[in-house]
């Protein structure tokens, strides 16, 4: 964390030496560095998209509504799936593009490098090990978009004299995706290092980038397993399975710390804004219940004696009702990138798929289980004798398997659930609240295009609503054809 430090004080650096008495200079940006490095620039854009990542926010990220993890109590409009009155996908898209952003700059200055000698072949592995971790790290933001919208601004999106960027086709973004992950896995070299302490996630450790980057191409493969892009996802996660994290240690896990301003998003949500809205759906505590979820105490709090509330109703008294647990507003309560669980289950569903990943669909099944219910602070103990009456076989379909664990697990990381009852359409829990704005019939499969990209982008807005069939949140994108 000591890298936020350092960027606050090359910015107010900046903002000092900006200064000037001579007013001829007036036409020069006083309120932005001249120059910036690009280890700022990376610390920078990691941060600016886990606290995204983090947020539950309703003005940034309502994905543990859009799951049907929580509901509000009072405010009920995003737990109802009005996300215009807020303008909730120009802030999506205003802190994803500006931390691709950061990132694309911080790709143009190590790539501009010159370098020399001493040492001059390490110093050549080491740019390439940079401009790779950027590029995983570019990657990861353009599947969120592409999987909140489907078609984007792409190939003209970061042309910062370009205001309005064409749309790029969601299939074509998603192959040229997975041919820079692989490019970028390719380079990365671990004999030496990357950007050290200034990457955030794995303090520039190569040896994690890789693993991360071959999760990450099996994460790409997975979210087109069905839909026209179904051959290239397979043969995407045959070729990479074998290379992904081995334990949930290797998770791409961002460190909060407990002393502001280094904190999660969740603990300025939940605590530091007196909020107290969030309430815990019906749906998923009877579900728990039900089937005796080990992990129910670790996610709720106040089970013995609160109401649950069904999803997007009203409800009475904050005090009555179920509520997440406290540990969620613990400020140092971990950041999730992409975990060894998520990719436990993906592998689970290609073996479900025979697909070619070195081992059956159980096996990977009961791993992405076990180490769930250990990170929310149970025992393999506990996880078997869950696994004993929630086996895999135990469903009568595997969507059902792997889309009910995986949303259970999910929870905390709202979209990564939302993608997997998307893409599974299990579990069955999710319903439609009671008061949807008009014309919205069915759960949302997307969010909406931005009213700026409507107003001021109109021309490419209005081909892209076209080319994707409409710009409605029932439009469902080219990878979800069930």
């Amino acid at each position: 964390m000591r890298n936020r430090k350092l960027y606050i004080v090359v910015l107010f650096l900046g903002f000092l030496f900006a200064c000037t008495d001579d007013f001829t200079e007036m036409n020069v940006d006083t309120t932005r560095p001249e120059e910036v490095s690009a280890s700022v620039l990376l610390t920078n854009a990691q941060i600016e998209i886990i606290d995204q990542l983090s947020s539950t926010n309703v003005n940034y990220n309502i994905w543990k509504l859009m799951a049907q993890y929580w509901t509000e109590r009072s405010y009920r409009d995003e737990a109802n799936y009005n996300i215009t009155s807020r303008e909730i996908p120009e802030q999506i898209f205003r802190v994803f593009y500006a931390a691709l952003y950061d990132l694309k700059d911080a790709y143009e200055i190590i790539e501009a490098q010159t370098l020399t000698e001493p040492n001059l072949e390490s110093k050549q592995t080491v740019k390439a090990n940079q401009l790779a971790v950027i590029e995983l790290v570019n990657v990861f933001v353009y599947q969120r978009l592409v999987d909140i919208f489907g078609d984007i601004p792409y190939s003209e999106a970061l042309d910062k004299d370009n205001y309005t960027p064409a749309y790029d086709d969601a299939q074509t973004i998603y192959k040229d995706l997975i041919a820079r992950a692989e490019a970028a896995v390719a380079a990365l070299d671990d004999s030496d290092e990357s950007f050290g302490t200034a990457d955030l996630i794995y303090d520039g450790d190569v040896a994690s980038w890789i693993k991360f980057g071959h999760s990450l191409l099996v994460k790409l493969g997975i979210g087109i397993a069905d839909g026209p892009l179904s051959a290239l996802g397979k043969s995407t996660v045959e070729a990479h399975y074998d290379g992904v994290f081995a334990s949930q240690s290797e998770s791409a896990f961002f460190p909060y710390e407990k002393s502001l301003p280094y904190v999660n998003e969740l603990y300025n949500d939940l605590v530091a804004s007196g909020r107290h809205d969030f309430v815990m759906v019906t749906g998923m505590v009877e579900l728990m219940r039900t089937i005796e979820d080990p992990r129910i105490d670790n996610y709720f709090d106040n089970l013995e004696t609160g109401i649950t509330t069904d999803y997007g109703a009203s409800g009475g008294s904050y005090s009555t009702k179920v509520h997440y647990d406290a540990a969620l507003e613990e400020p140092d309560f971990p950041g999730f990138f992409l975990t060894f669980d998520e990719v436990q289950f993906y592998l689970a569903e290609a073996a479900a798929r025979n697909w070619n990943v070195g081992a059956d669909a159980e096996t990977y099944y009961n791993a992405a289980v076990t180490a769930s219910i250990i990170q929310w602070g149970g025992t393999e103990a506990e996880a078997e004798t869950y696994l004993a009456s929630q086996s895999y076989s135990s469903y009568d379909v595997w969507k059902d398997a792997i889309g009910t664990q995986a949303w259970l697990a999910m929870y905390t990381r709202g979209f990564i659930g939302y993608t997997f009852w998307r893409r599974l359409d299990y579990p069955s829990v999710l319903v439609m609240p009671p008061s949807p704005p008009t014309g919205v019939t069915s759960i949302p499969v997307r969010f909406t295009y931005p009213t700026n990209e409507q107003q001021y982008n109109s021309t490419n807005y209005a081909a892209a609503a076209a080319a994707i069939g409409g710009d409605k949140m029932s439009t469902k994108l080219f990878w979800d054809v069930y």
